[in-house]
């Protein structure tokens, strides 16, 4: 009885406040007709249906996306981008030197030993639909935002590179909790919860704790500038649950890594074995 009168009501507000993709903002299909994307990735060698099913009169310009968490009765995974917006984000297949950006074959260190990460991007910064889902995100406050950027990172972690992260804790980049009152969240929060519910890790939310309120990195050009800016700015609590665990930092988008650099050199001292740091976006 609960299952279909959360249909009804679905289905009345998909006719009150049609949904519209994140990123076109064009009409998305009812809630009814919206198929699972991530059943469409399993089913299809390129992970997103094969082209004579997108292409055929046309849909593959039609929006049908995944579901929305606009509406919380929704089902299906992916929120709020149509699929003609989701095919056009370039998802990438390697992981990255944090240092030189150099790939790294097979995920594995090939130079810069000293570095206490790996860096593993799913996109550049630059890709219109990707920058549009994380200025939503970011700076509209549009929480939903946070699930597409999340079955990205699934997609690109799990699918393209295939890491096998089932021992892994998810540690998002924290806010100061001042910077987090005048947001109302943490946006790299929101993306681990979504990237948590895709693959089942845990997310460690207060284990990092951002204890100084420093100036936006986005104001600060240059590199020193920013490694100066959030030296020392944060703090491991309980290092015994990071000790020996293999840890994955999320964050939005990295630019010239002193946040990641910080946080994951605070965290190999609490004694974390592999760290990965995962961002939606490099530039």
């Amino acid at each position: 009885m609960e299952e279909k009168t959360l249909k009804f009501w679905g289905f009345v507000l998909d006719l009150i406040f049609p949904p519209v993709c994140l990123v076109c903002r064009k009409r998305l299909p009812s809630n009814e007709s919206r198929p699972n994307l991530s059943e469409k990735i399993s089913r299809s060698p390129d992970g997103l249906g094969s082209r004579r099913s997108r292409d055929r009169r046309g849909e593959g310009k039609e929006n049908f996306a995944a579901g929305t968490k606009l509406f919380w009765f929704s089902k299906a995974s992916l929120a709020g981008i149509c699929l003609y917006c989701f095919q056009k984000i370039k998802i990438n297949t390697a992981t990255f030197c944090p240092v030189c950006s150099r790939r790294l074959p097979n995920n594995k260190k090939t130079c810069h030993q000293d570095s206490p990460f790996i860096l593993a991007a799913a996109g550049f910064y630059g890709d219109k639909a990707l920058d549009s889902l994380i200025a939503l995100l970011k700076y509209q406050k549009i929480k939903q935002a946070a699930v597409p950027l999340g079955e990205i990172l699934t997609r690109y972690l799990i699918k393209n590179l295939a890491l096998d992260i089932k021992d892994f804790v998810l540690v998002p980049i924290p806010l100061h909790w001042r910077k987090e009152k005048q947001r109302g969240f943490n946006q790299a929060h929101l993306i681990a919860d979504q990237f948590a519910k895709n693959t089942g890790l845990v997310t460690a939310k207060n284990i990092l704790k951002r204890m100084k309120n420093t100036a936006s990195q986005v104001e600060l050009k240059d590199k020193e500038k920013r490694e100066i800016n959030v030296r020392g700015c944060f703090a491991v609590e309980k290092p015994e649950l990071l000790f020996q665990k293999n840890v994955i930092i999320i964050d939005d988008v990295f630019t010239t890594g002193a946040t990641m650099k910080e946080a994951a050199s605070v965290i190999k001292k609490a004694g974390a074995k592999k760290i990965i740091g995962l961002v939606v976006a490099k530039t």
